[in-house]
């Protein structure tokens, strides 16, 4: 058996598993920081994977040597184009996951994975003085392309020793005293992608939110408000914040930092500087309850009580490889994306979102019970895509759309409300509803999951305007303010409420006017 063999194996292996272990050597990698710790597990499943497929790469490419050169000269020619499918598969998930390219285009690619090899495999009988030399050139590449794995495989190992299971990605709980005897309380609730539009302007005759309309008709509500960003990732950790970033990093301990444009550098996210830092400073027992982002972790010194759920984040944790289980079973994960791929069967996300709003809402309940938990917030997954909602009988189930996540979310409001008013401080408790961005059509139109329904009330237009609601203890009427306002200003009209200057409308009425000066 020749060297060369051992590195085109090697080489092979190493392309064709690199969507999987890409995240983990990019210490900055997005995903590396939604993952809660360790991923220890997760990447000796890899390493298995690694060195199974090098072996049966090596073992292929030894065997194919006893066939005639005829039929050798097909096969090699359709495993160059099973690798240069993968190699092109890969580019365009990355400029699908930039936005640069519709998910419709990667779904097409996809269905090319067995017919790419096949015509390769044909052409070259056909046209043999130009794609032998092609080939011959691409497997000195592939050969090359094996000692990346002096690099690669140390950093994997590396990650899987430094990643200590500072906590769990289900949950933390943190203790602190009490600082104060007050029984003011602020509930915040936050739904992800609710769209003002579609809640309250432009909503589809047929849906009816009667628990958003009812706390609408009793709160100063913002109409006009500008985005802070596009996604979830930096708006929320921007507004607790009170500074507006675009850009963030993780280290590769998943320590959150963000880029400040007007210092130029990248500065560390501090906990301390956020509103839950504030309000534990003045007393408040701050408590969390998120989905998406790594909250117990970025805020742990400066939270009571954390409820976190960051869901899958590596691609192999879609078809059944996780960090609990034992590193060979998660090395059977790759045999299952791989059947995935070649069936063109897509993973369900919605049984996974049903289990994450069940398991939130569980813990969202248990801190409104907790009476010494005096700023809350809760994330919730709704009404998100994919839809999980049947609007028409009330019951969690996969398959809607935005327009049945949206009664979901109208129905959980009805739930929360109905705890918050029956809790010891509701008379003093100021409730906040808003969401991180609205509905991003222009993100879910291309998809397969894309209905005639949402089409229709969205008529194929992005209206940006997020949802803010504000309910101060025993207010009766609602206020409707018009005025274009930065959603940033979240954050300064909460962090009032926290140091006592905003209590009730008439205290945020003097504060707008401060502000629009």
């Amino acid at each position: 058996m020749k060297m060369r063999t051992v590195l085109e194996g090697l080489g092979a292996a190493l392309l064709l598993l690199f969507f999987d272990y890409r995240p983990f050597i990019n210490p900055q990698s997005q995903r590396l920081y939604h993952h809660g710790l360790p991923v220890a597990n997760l990447i000796g499943g890899l390493l298995i994977d690694l060195f199974a497929v090098t072996v049966l790469t090596i073992c292929f490419l030894v065997a194919i040597q006893l066939l005639s050169q005829p039929v050798r000269r097909i096969i090699e020619a359709m495993f160059a184009g099973l690798v240069l499918w993968s190699i092109v598969e890969y580019a365009i998930q990355l400029q699908v996951g930039m936005g640069y390219l519709g998910i419709d285009l990667q779904r097409t690619w996809e269905w090319s994975a067995i017919p790419i090899p096949v015509l390769l495999g044909l052409l070259v009988n056909f046209l043999p003085r130009i794609i032998q030399p092609a080939l011959l050139t691409f497997r000195l590449a592939l050969a090359s392309f094996a000692f990346s794995a002096l690099w690669i495989v140390p950093q994997l190992i590396h990650l899987a020793l430094v990643r200590l299971p500072i906590q769990s990605a289900a949950t933390n709980h943190l203790i602190a005293p009490v600082n104060s005897s007050s029984n003011q309380r602020i509930v915040w609730i936050l739904f992800d992608e609710l769209s003002y539009d579609q809640t309250f302007d432009h909503r589809d005759p047929g849906i009816k939110l009667p628990n958003l309309d009812r706390l609408r008709g009793a709160s100063v509500s913002f109409s006009n408000l500008k985005p802070a960003g596009y996604r979830t990732a930096s708006i929320i950790p921007s507004l607790f914040l009170g500074h507006r970033f675009d850009k963030f990093r993780s280290t590769t301990y998943g320590e959150l930092s963000y880029w400040d444009e007007s210092q130029r550098r990248w500065i560390a996210y501090d906990p301390n500087a956020t509103l839950f830092g504030l309000a534990q400073q003045n007393g408040w027992r701050p408590g969390v309850d998120g989905w998406f982002n790594p909250y117990c972790r970025i805020l742990e010194s400066v939270l009571n009580v954390c409820y976190s759920y960051v869901g899958p984040a590596f691609p192999l944790e879609n078809y059944g490889a996780l960090e609990e289980k034992s590193m060979l079973s998660n090395s059977v994960a790759l045999a299952n994306q791989l059947l995935a791929v070649l069936t063109h069967y897509t993973e369900a996300d919605a049984d996974a979102d049903i289990l994450d709003y069940r398991n939130i809402m569980t813990h969202t309940q248990a801190l409104i019970d907790d009476n010494q938990i005096r700023f809350v917030f809760f994330h919730l997954p709704i009404p998100h895509p994919p839809g999980i909602y049947d609007r028409r009988c009330h019951m969690l189930h996969p398959g809607g759309d935005y327009l049945d996540n949206l009664v979901l979310a109208d129905d959980t409001l009805g739930i929360l409300m109905e705890k918050i008013d029956a809790s010891p401080p509701a008379s003093q408790t100021t409730v906040i509803v808003t969401s991180d961005h609205s509905w991003r059509v222009p993100m879910w139109r291309p998809g397969e999951d894309w209905t005639d329904e949402e089409e229709r009330v969205s008529e194929g237009k992005f209206d940006d305007r997020p949802v803010l609601l504000i309910h101060f203890p025993d207010q009766k009427s609602g206020q409707d303010i018009h005025t274009a306002l930065p959603e940033m200003l979240e954050h300064d009209m909460i962090a009032g409420m926290l140091l006592g200057r905003i209590n009730n409308s008439e205290d945020l009425d003097a504060f707008l006017s401060s502000a629009n000066r």
